[in-house]
This record gives C-alpha cells, sequence and structure tokens, in this order.
C-alpha cells in the first residue's frame, strides 16, 4: 500500500489543505446562517471527500475523527441538531487537530487514536444527548455497503463490440495475447475510483487496453458495485497481468483468462433470452421501473459540478524550486540583454540592432509570463482571520468583527508566503490591545462591537497592505512613560516616533501576559519580517478612534524598473515606484537656511539632500545637476545626482551582510559592461538626513 500511496501523497495533502479551508469558511459562515441548507450541504459534501481521501491513503485516524465529525454535519442537515455557537466551537476544534494530524503525516509521525479520543468523545456524546444513540446506530448501518457475499465474479463482457473482436483478431496476428481480466475492489473501499484508475494506470504500461467495463468515466466517477473488467493486448501472460492487479491496495479478487471468442459470444447470447422477461418483471413494478432515471441523473450532475469548479478555477500547481529556477534564466537573459545594448550603443551594428530586439522581446515576454506564474492573491492569507477573530472574540470576551477588503489583489508567492506570520501578529495585537471590551466602548460612545478591516491593493510597483481597527489607539504618553522605564531616551520624539517604538524589542505595555500577547515578542519580529521582504511599515494611531498599520510591499522581489544615475563617477539605481520626478537644477539656485538646503520649484522650496555627501563619494564640480523627487511620505525631499544615464530595468541580487546594516542600499545589480551597482534604499536616505 505505501507503494501506492507515495503516488498520491502530494496529492492528497494538497487536496486535504483545499478542503480543511473550505471547511474553516464554511463553518463560520454557517454561524452566521445556520439554516442555510446549501451552505450544509457543501459542508457535508468537503468532510465527505476529506474523510474518503483519508481512508484510502490508509490514513486511520484522520479518517476516524473526519467521519465522526460528518455524522454531525449529517445531523444538521436533516434538521435533528440545530446549529449552535458551542456546536461551532467543536468543529472549530476537530478542524484544528485535523491540521495537526495532516501535519504530522507530512512529518511521517506515527499517529494513534489518543490523539483524538477527546474530541471523538465529545462528538458521540452530542449525538447520544440528541436521542440516547439511535442516530449512531442507524448512521451506521447506512454507512456500511457490502457487496452481496453470493454474486460470483464473471469474465463475460455485455457491451463488447465487432470492431473490438476485428481489433483482436488483428493482434493475434501479431503474437498478442489477449488477457480478459475482471476486478473486484474491496466492499469497505472508500474510494472505488481512484482505486480502479490505479489498477488501468499499472495495466497501461504492459499493453493496450482496448475494452472497458463499465464505462471509463463511470469509473472514475465510483459509478459502479465492487467489480469491473477489461480487455488488454500486451506481451504478457494471464498471470503477470493477475500479479500486477494483486499488488494494487484494496483489491478483494482478481480473476485473469486468456480471451476466448466462442465463449463470449455465447455469453452475449444468453442474456437476450431472459431479455423480455426481465423487461416485464421491471413494468410490473412501478416503483423499479422509476428506479434507474435517478442514477441517471445523479451522473450528469456530478460532471455538472466538476465542470463548473474546474470554470472557476483554472490552475495548476507548481513546485516552487522550478519557477526559481525559470526566473533565474529570465534574470540572466535580462543582463544579457542589457549587455547587447550596451555593444549595440557603442558599435552600432545592424544586425546586433535586429538580434536585441528580438531578443528584447522575447525577455520581456518571459519576464512577465514568469512573474505571472509567481503571483498569488492575497486571500491565501487573509482566509484565515475570519476564523482566528471569531475565536479571539470568543477568547477575550469582547465583541468583533473583520472586514476583508481587495483580497484578490496578487503578489509574488514568496511574499505571499512569508507574509502570514507578521499580519497574525498584527490582528492578535488588535484584538487584544486595540478593541476594548463592550461595556467601555459604550462609555466612549462606540459601538459596542468593535471593527478590524485587512485591506489590500495596489499602487505601482507596491502591493499596500492596510490592517486598522477602532480601539482605544496608542497613547504616546503612555510609551513614552514605558520607554523611559527602560531607559530609552525619549527626548524631542514626536507622538508618531512614540508610537512607532512598539517595534521595539522586547517592548510592551500590556499589564497581564496573556497567551494571546503582552510577552513582549512578536512586532519586532514583524518589522523585521517585512524589511526582509523589501518592504516598510508605518503606524498611524489615535487616542480612543484606533490604530492604522500599513505595510508597503514590492509587487516582486526579483526584478525592477529603475533610474540609473552617477555620483561622481560610481553608477547607483533608483527603484523607479519611488522616483515622483526628475527636475534639472543649478548649483547657483541652491540656497541655505539656517538647517538645510533648500532648492525654489513651482510647488516651493524643497529640502535638497546631497547623497554623494552622505555616500562619502567626492562630487563632481559641476554647475548643472539633477534633483529626484521621491514619492510618498518623503516627497518634500530632493535627493541631488550629478548625471542621469537612464530608465533600465533590473535584476536585484543580495548585497553582503555587511552593506545591509548600513541600510541605505536595497541590493545591488550587474550593468550591460559587468560592472556592479548599487541600488540606493532613498527613503532611509531621506529618513536620515531628516533626523540630522
Amino acid at each position: 500500500m505505501a507503494d501506492d500511496n507515495s503516488v498520491y501523497r502530494d496529492i492528497f495533502f494538497e487536496e486535504s489543505e483545499d478542503n480543511l479551508t473550505q471547511l474553516n469558511d464554511n463553518i463560520l459562515e454557517l454561524e452566521k446562517e445556520p439554516d442555510n441548507i446549501d451552505l450544509i450541504n457543501e459542508i457535508f459534501r468537503a468532510a465527505h471527500t476529506l474523510k474518503g481521501m483519508s481512508a484510502t491513503m490508509g490514513y486511520t485516524v484522520m479518517s476516524k475523527l473526519t467521519h465522526k465529525m460528518e455524522d454531525i454535519f449529517d445531523l444538521f442537515k436533516s434538521g435533528k441538531l440545530k446549529v449552535t455557537s458551542d456546536h461551532i466551537s467543536l468543529i472549530f476544534r476537530c478542524l484544528d487537530k485535523l491540521t495537526e494530524l495532516l501535519d504530522g503525516l507530512r512529518d511521517e509521525e506515527e499517529q494513534s487514536e489518543d490523539q483524538i479520543t477527546e474530541l471523538w468523545n465529545e462528538l458521540d456524546k452530542v449525538e447520544n444527548e440528541l436521542d440516547g444513540g439511535q442516530t449512531k446506530t442507524a448512521d451506521k448501518n447506512v454507512d456500511e455497503k457490502k457487496a452481496p457475499e453470493d454474486s460470483q465474479l464473471e469474465l463475460k463482457f455485455e457491451t463488447l463490440e465487432e470492431a473490438d473482436l476485428s481489433v483482436i483478431e488483428q493482434a493475434k496476428t501479431q503474437h498478442l495475447n489477449v488477457i480478459s481480466a475482471a476486478v473486484r475492489i474491496d466492499p469497505e473501499s472508500m474510494l472505488k475510483g481512484p482505486r480502479a484508475f490505479l489498477v488501468i494506470d499499472k495495466l497501461d504500461s504492459e499493453g493496450d487496453i482496448i475494452h472497458i467495463e463499465p464505462a471509463p468515466d463511470q469509473l472514475e466517477e465510483g459509478n459502479f458495485d465492487t467489480d469491473f473488467k477489461l480487455l488488454i493486448l500486451t506481451e504478457s501472460n494471464q498471470d503477470d497481468i493477475k500479479k500486477i492487479i494483486e499488488s494494487s491496495s484494496e483489491i478483494a479478487e482478481v480473476l485473469t483468462a486468456e480471451f476466448d471468442e466462442k465463449t463470449q459470444k455465447a455469453a452475449a447470447e444468453e442474456p437476450q433470452k431472459d431479455a423480455q422477461p426481465a423487461v416485464d418483471k421491471e413494468n410490473t413494478t412501478e416503483k423499479k421501473s422509476a428506479a434507474p432515471e435517478p442514477k441517471k441523473a445523479k451522473a450528469p450532475s456530478k460532471k455538472s459540478t466538476s465542470h463548473q469548479k474546474n470554470a472557476k478555477n483554472q490552475s495548476i500547481r507548481v513546485d516552487l524550486s522550478r519557477l526559481d529556477t525559470f526566473l533565474n534564466v529570465v534574470s540572466e537573459l535580462v543582463v544579457y540583454r542589457n549587455q547587447l545594448e550596451d555593444a549595440n550603443s557603442r558599435q552600432n551594428l545592424e544586425e546586433v540592432h535586429e538580434s536585441l530586439e528580438q531578443v528584447s522581446r522575447l525577455t520581456s515576454e518571459l519576464q512577465d509570463l514568469v512573474l505571472k506564474i509567481r503571483m498569488q492573491q492575497v486571500s491565501v492569507v487573509f482566509s484565515r482571520f475570519p476564523r482566528m477573530v471569531r475565536d479571539l472574540s470568543n477568547q477575550l470576551n469582547k465583541k468583533m468583527t473583520l472586514e476583508i477588503e481587495g483580497e484578490e489583489t496578487e503578489l509574488d508567492k514568496t511574499v505571499v508566503t512569508e507574509l502570514s506570520e507578521p499580519l497574525i501578529h498584527l490582528v492578535r495585537n488588535s484584538a487584544d490591545h486595540g478593541i476594548e471590551d463592550a461595556e467601555n466602548r459604550k462609555k466612549l460612545g462606540k459601538p459596542e462591537e468593535g471593527k478590524i478591516k485587512l485591506s489590500a491593493y495596489q499602487e505601482g510597483n507596491k502591493v499596500m497592505i492596510t490592517l486598522s481597527d477602532d480601539g482605544k489607539g496608542l497613547d504616546p504618553q503612555v510609551l513614552k512613560i514605558t520607554a523611559e522605564e527602560r531607559g530609552i531616551d525619549t527626548t524631542c520624539m514626536s507622538d508618531k516616533e512614540l508610537q512607532m517604538l512598539v517595534f521595539n524589542p522586547g517592548f510592551s505595555t500590556a499589564k497581564k501576559i496573556t497567551n494571546i500577547s503582552g510577552r513582549g515578542v512578536g512586532l519586532d519580529a514583524v518589522q523585521a519580517k517585512i524589511n526582509e521582504l523589501g518592504g516598510s511599515l508605518e503606524v498611524d494611531s489615535k487616542v480612543n478612534v484606533g490604530t492604522k498599520t500599513v505595510i508597503k510591499l514590492p509587487l516582486t522581489l526579483s526584478i525592477i524598473q529603475a533610474l540609473m544615475v552617477k555620483l561622481g563617477e560610481e553608477t547607483f539605481a533608483i527603484p523607479l515606484d519611488v522616483v515622483e520626478r526628475v527636475e534639472m537644477i543649478h548649483e547657483d539656485n541652491i540656497l541655505q537656511t539656517a538647517s538645510q538646503e533648500v532648492y525654489p520649484l513651482q510647488t516651493g522650496l524643497t529640502p535638497v539632500i546631497r547623497t554623494a555627501n552622505i555616500l562619502n563619494i567626492p562630487e563632481k564640480d559641476q554647475g548643472k545637476k539633477y534633483m529626484i523627487l521621491i514619492k510618498g511620505d518623503n516627497k518634500d525631499f530632493g535627493i541631488v545626482v550629478d548625471e542621469l544615464i537612464g530608465q533600465q530595468e533590473i535584476v536585484i541580487k543580495k548585497i553582503d551582510p555587511m552593506l545591509q546594516k548600513i541600510k541605505r542600499f536595497q541590493g545591488a545589480t550587474i550593468l550591460g559592461n559587468g560592472s556592479i551597482a548599487l541600488i540606493l534604499d532613498v527613503n532611509t536616505i531621506c529618513k536620515d538626513a531628516q533626523v540630522g
């Protein structure tokens, strides 16, 4: 069984994660809409799929808990059990345990029924309290499906056509064996379809399967009892074919034989003798004549559901390491394209120019493609928070809701994956420290129910993620006292700078340590993670009004548009998404105020930052220079450069940890001539100049 299951392990984990996510979302919705029968049906289907998959894989502990949980969903569905907050909480605990079991299976941990005993007993108690255990017995009887013990496995084909027989005749002339096989799958098997598919897949490598009963689509959907038959043209003998089939799991019985055309024709004539009485029998009973119709109606509905699901999400899962390799190739292409551009500008060769156009087109297409493949909606991360806020609301005994906007916004897969942890910290912090209890909110004239809002939207080459709450906010004076107690000098600190102290390591104003927050860890890790992703984090908070945290993240971490400039003789890159505009200025027009240099523009006097001086690079002694005005909160600053080279697409490479500590460079890139240029972190440079 291990050999069979190893093929499906990865698929099982991915599908199970999807089903658990769907169950979490739907159960949360069910608490708000307890009478929504469509929602209950959807929940029941997801649980049933999860149970079947885990049972087929041989993961009995997971299967048993899911089966027991499914019994509760069945009671919801029949209306025998009312959907209450307590029942929902119990189901959520079961889903958490299933997630824990899934993670354990991924790490190949041994599992025992002791892990689920407590939850299983609680679920059992809910059933027994309802009707003294009758439901459980009834469900058990319904669930047990056994094939009739007296039915015999046969090698007769009912739908073999003349065309099949002619293929068989031709195969015999080529000295191929024609083997009939009948297979009975274990009646206890949860997923007959995949088991049958596995057998057919194994035989496919042994020869050509020319006929299958029932039809392949019915077989795939599991629309058969326990038996299926097939004909294979092969060089192997019937014993070899039998061994191959028996090597699969959950196979109860196998029959194989050399195909005999005479026996088949005799078998085909037998049913015709009894065909009329059989039809008469069906016509005598109204109930029996109606029975086949639901079966026929059921099969298309399954296909329809499957089609709709595929139409909704036409996607495939791709190993991230392969995408990384793909992206590295594209990155190299961009570097070579830059080298071609450099050669073209120097030699002006027509052939180089034509080649360059093709390389430019191909690399642009490849780049767009790979970046789109890597993009993932932030809903992957956002989807976990409604459940989290619901649990925190119960745990902290506070009324609060979560509103989500822009969950379809896309980010690089790497960023999305890493974003989960910092957002968890921020949401928990808002729930614990931000939102007040209902009584205090009432005194402040606020609605009793607190509101946390999580939103995402794209702005240029950045994605903005904001988390806001209408809680008590960050009081700068309280933070000032806490900071001074910890030996932090708060002299001349603005309110905003005091509020940003909450991101200092070990800084917490919580009087009481809980398992939610207040241990002085978390927010410093949040800022560290955001910085690591090349983003920035800012807090805007007003006392008794609320707190808003804004996270700015790059769309991608690999290739960006940049403005190439020169400071002295050195070349640097400035990310284009932070550039508002470029002004040509004259050294003679720069004015000196009491505190800093400024330059008169139409918008007013703009502070001048001599970037070369900050980086200790000798400036060129020239009257004409360029000032780059920066977007965002630092737009009142203009950084001065000696020369503009132009706009270029660059590949970001990581820099040495020593340079990272300087915090004035985002990375490095390789230029067309093979030299290295550092990418300036202009926001940090502007902030340093402002503090100075």
